[in-house]
């Protein structure tokens, strides 16, 4: 005790002194004699640095003079300097040095000093000491055991060490800096140690079930590419053995990285990542190209997923390694090889299995073409024999406003010049041998291209590049109306569903009408008319107004239309196959016209819009359906009858209205030789097909321009 009194300013009372020192005695356990008078001896080194020796040496002597058990340091130095706002004015310490001292033991607890604070940097300094002193290890022991101090709470050793540096004045940085960092690394080792024990080992346990199940997902991949296509379509002479080999190192990596965490072996555990590294750069080197008539199979992304997984198991083996073991499993171990489960799991399914799905749709595309602009004015006048022809096979056509697309076969989408014929674009997809359902979206600005087994692909109709490939979940939708675009799905059990869905894929809304309930629609500028027809129950069939924007349903009225068609602003629909027709308003549901279809037409009425007029098709007696045909031109505005023409022309063959509205039919004549027949203006006329006409095929429109099926491919007419 006399040699904490040698600190002492021998201008101040010795009763303060006493009494201050009486404070650090006690039943308290840090904080002691032995600590205040380390604090004393660096300020005595630093003393010369601070502009009011006698305020800072006795807020040194007051900084801890009150403390207790499980305070916070903040705590502890308000109740101190409270003690030195009571005490000093009773030794005649004036009020402007008591106040200084007061803010200066405040500070010991939130230490936020100022660049212009000297007093505060030297008695922080001098307090931080201790953090230096070679008994460190015991004052910090003693403050844990005095405060209930949780081991977890590392923060402020942490935070101490993360700092470019403890001590404030150079002197101090100078005496102190190096030692007090060695400490405070070393306590931080102690309070790992300290963990409790249910938490001991989790970083350990989470990395190797990550290294061994990734290991084993990549054995699983290894599996799944053995029996895969390298190539699309396969190729009986592409090697198999490299895949078995990459295989076989998956299986016995889950066995290596499961013993080099057993036994904390680095180079062991490493062994898996440098063959997933060989592997991956092999894969890509061998790659197959894509030239159209040939893809990549779903082996390569099957291997790389396989060399990556191989990458990560090394990877997280290692990690492993640089933690300390436990002797015994405890929850937490237990929560983070679940969580690494889970993880696992979530990976494979949400990014890994999406990632290669989309690079097989990506590497299997082929896309060549002049891009040359398309002339678009091209019409057929009917002047006698082929304007182009454009050779193959050709499944279907669409006019677009950069041209007409159509499907051939193989997975083929080809851009052709209206004027010439010429292919302005060729997208071909190696992976199908499916031809494509084309459709024409935005105004024809892009071709949407529906295959069996891959789903919906959107075009750019002026480029061929892909704008979007639709989620795998589409793939079951059914295309009720083109432009604007509104699909439906059918399901077996359930509510089927209408959905207003954006050129990408995505879905703006979804409208369920219930269960036992088929569903047609057609959509206007900003409305969509959808038929329910109730299969059970004793629901009547409806029509529905829904918003285009949002699926909101507007309106319902009690009946139902087939074959609904947009026509004249109104939305026209037949009531049965043999009539009426109704026109109908899509914004109130309203009934705006009925025309009656004539009583002799015996066959189904077939209805399509074109522009202001419903064009209907059927034949005027059942007995004259192998060689005549009916056509009826029907405003759409007002329901009124504008022409009725016989056609000599057998029923059912496939027709076709150009832009201006003229309906155009093909069949045979005179013992099988095909020709033309052109409705318009109320007049038929006919024209007499090379014999080189699949008169069978009928014959289909793109704008104004007429085009048939021969045996050398498509023909445009003259």
């Amino acid at each position: 005790m006399a040699g904490l009194r040698e600190f002492w300013d021998e201008s101040l009372p010795e009763a303060l002194r006493d009494e201050v020192i009486r404070r650090y005695g006690g039943k308290r356990v840090a904080y002691r004699e032995r600590y205040l008078t380390g604090v004393l001896t660096a300020f005595g080194a630093l003393e010369q640095l601070c502009t009011d020796p006698v305020a800072v040496r006795l807020a040194a002597w007051f900084h801890r003079a009150e403390h207790t058990k499980g305070n916070s340091p903040a705590d502890d130095a308000d109740a101190s300097a409270r003690l030195a706002e009571e005490l000093l004015p009773k030794y005649d310490v004036s009020p402007v040095r008591t106040a200084e001292i007061a803010r200066l033991v405040r500070l010991t607890g939130s230490p936020q000093v100022s660049g212009t604070d000297p007093n505060g940097e030297v008695l922080l300094d001098a307090v931080n000491s201790v953090y230096a002193d070679p008994r460190y290890p015991t004052h910090a022991s003693e403050v844990r055991r005095d405060t209930q101090y949780d081991p977890r709470n590392k923060q402020r050793a942490e935070a101490l060490l993360a700092a470019d540096r403890i001590y404030r004045t150079q002197l101090a940085y100078d005496r102190y800096e190096t030692a007090a960092r060695a400490n405070l690394a070393e306590e931080l080792i102690t309070l790992d140690g300290m963990t409790p024990h249910p938490w001991r080992g989790w970083q350990r346990a989470g990395l190797a079930v990550t290294a061994v199940l990734a290991a084993l997902v990549a054995f699983v991949a290894g599996v799944a590419a053995v029996r895969a296509p390298w190539r699309v379509p396969a190729y009986s002479g592409d090697s198999v053995w490299g895949a078995v080999v990459l295989m076989l190192a998956a299986l016995a990596a889950v066995a290596v990285v499961y013993s080099a965490v057993r036994r904390n072996a680095r180079v062991m555990a490493a062994a898996p990542a440098a063959v997933g590294v060989v592997g991956a750069l092999v894969v890509w080197l061998t790659t197959p190209d894509t030239n159209g008539a040939s893809g990549v199979g779903q082996r390569v992304p099957l291997l790389m997923i396989l060399s990556v997984l191989l990458v990560v198991a090394g990877a997280a083996a290692v990690a492993a390694t640089t933690f300390a073991r436990s002797e015994s499993r405890n929850r937490g171990q237990l929560l983070a090889g679940g969580g690494a489960v889970i993880v696992v799991v979530l990976a494979v399914l949400l990014v890994i299995d999406p990632l290669q799905r989309a690079y097989l749709f990506s590497a299997n595309e082929y896309l060549d073409g002049s891009h040359q602009p398309a002339n678009l004015d091209a019409r057929t006048a009917f002047a006698g024999g082929p304007l182009w022809t454009s050779p193959g096979n050709v499944q279907n056509l669409v006019a677009t406003a950069h041209g007409i697309a159509i499907a051939r076969g193989r997975g083929t989408v080809e851009m052709l010049d209206p004027a010439t014929g010429a292919s302005r674009w060729r997208y071909t997809r190696a992976d199908t041998d499916d031809a494509a359902h084309l459709y024409a979206l935005d105004g024809g600005r892009q071709v949407l291209a529906s295959y069996d087994d891959l789903g919906y692909v959107a075009l750019d109709a002026d480029t061929g590049k892909r704008t979007a490939a639709w989620p795998a979940s589409t793939r079951d939708y059914d295309i009720d109306d083109n432009d604007p675009l509104v699909t439906g799905k059918s399901v077996s059990k359930g509510s089927d569903k209408l959905y207003g869905t954006n050129t990408d894929g995505s879905n703006r809304w979804t409208y369920e009408p219930g269960r036992c309930t088929g569903i047609g629609a057609t959509a206007t500028a900003d409305r969509v008319v959808v038929e329910l027809n109730h299969s059970c129950g004793s629901d009547a069939d409806q029509l529905v107004g829904l918003d285009l924007k949002n699926g909101k349903k507007l309106w319902a009225h009690h009946g139902s239309l087939d074959d609904l068609q947009t026509a004249g602003g109104l939305v026209a629909g037949l009531e049965s196959a043999h009539g009426p027709l109704v026109g109908v308003d899509p914004h109130s549901g309203d009934v705006k016209w009925q025309t009656d279809i004539p009583s002799d037409w015996t066959c189904p009425v077939q209805v399509q819009a074109s522009g202001d007029h419903v064009v209907l098709v059927s034949c005027p007696s059942g007995t004259q359906n192998r060689t005549d045909s009916v056509v009826q031109i029907v405003d759409a505005r007002s329901g009124q009858a504008v022409s009725t023409t016989p056609v000599q022309v057998g029923f059912g063959q496939a027709y076709a209205v150009t832009t201006d509205g003229d309906v155009v039919l093909t069949g045979p004549y005179d013992g099988g030789t095909c020709r033309l027949a052109i409705v318009a203006d109320g007049a038929v006329a006919y024209y007499p097909l090379d014999e080189s006409v699949l008169c069978g095929r009928g014959v289909r429109a793109a704008g104004n321009l007429v085009l048939v099926d021969g045996e050398d491919g498509l023909i445009a007419l003259r």
